[in-house]
């Protein structure tokens, strides 16, 4: 009987694959205030030829159905301040694919749960305010690896970092878990396989996460590289004061 063995060619890095920037969830107005620095500085470094947003652009902090700060923004003025802070997402990359997410969605189950049609209803793009270049899907398969928000998934983030790949048969890319952030491979008979979660790019300290404000486990910050089928996390380093340190690692 033959057999077959792992040929690992998935990730040895394919010079016709795309280099895909990912970026993480950012949860706008309510990113860390150095992301759009970072986030500038890890395109200039690494010059992606793909970039897909996972998820969790915005928050709409203002529709969650848990409780309301009441010193907090209204629905429209959290909206007004999100779409300023796009624009200059849009600026930075023109062109993005993302990923439908559980944040962004928030405005459309509040419609469903109200019995609003879906003709009422506006795109992403249109209230957005986003430029033609930027499309949303559930998912997006680039090089065979699936890049999907995550929150569909079950297990927590060591859990899902598990078995993401193996429950998708494909290297797949996620977010949504804040507190977690890595690669982990899997090998097959065929090929060997990753899960990747990206992390965050949110500012822990903003009262949309008081939530968690007590939690030992803080979220990781950075976001995802893929080149030529080859994962990397790179990390957004803070130093005291919790400010980006102003340089990428490695």
């Amino acid at each position: 009987m033959n057999v077959v063995e792992s040929t690992q060619e998935y990730i040895l890095g394919d010079p016709k694959k795309e280099i895909v920037l990912v970026i993480s969830d950012l949860q706008i107005p309510f990113q860390h205030k150095d992301s759009f620095k970072f986030l500038r500085a890890v395109k200039e470094k690494y010059k992606p030829t793909k970039v897909v947003c996972i998820g969790d652009e915005v928050d709409f902090c203002a529709l969650s159905d848990f409780y309301q700060d009441p010193d907090g923004m209204s629905a429209g003025e959290e909206l007004t301040k999100s779409i300023k802070e796009m624009k200059k997402l849009y600026e930075l990359f023109p062109n993005v694919m993302s990923c439908l997410s559980n944040h962004t969605g928030r405005i459309m189950r509040k419609a469903f749960k109200s019995g609003i049609p879906t003709a009422f209803i506006r795109s992403y793009k249109e209230f957005f305010e986003a430029p033609e270049g930027w499309e949303w899907r559930e998912f997006w398969i680039i090089d065979e690896v699936r890049y999907e928000h995550g929150h569909a998934m079950s297990g927590g983030a060591a859990g899902v970092l598990s078995n993401a790949c193996v429950k998708n048969q494909r290297s797949t890319v996620f977010g949504h878990f804040h507190t977690g952030a890595g690669i982990r491979y899997i090998s097959t008979p065929e090929s060997l396989l990753f899960s990747f979660n990206v992390g965050s790019l949110i500012d822990r300290h903003s009262y949309a996460f008081n939530y968690s404000q007590a939690q030992k486990i803080r979220p990781v910050l950075g976001l995802g590289i893929v080149d030529k089928g080859i994962p990397t996390f790179v990390p957004m380093l803070l130093a005291k004061g919790g400010r980006w340190i102003g340089k990428l690692t490695g």
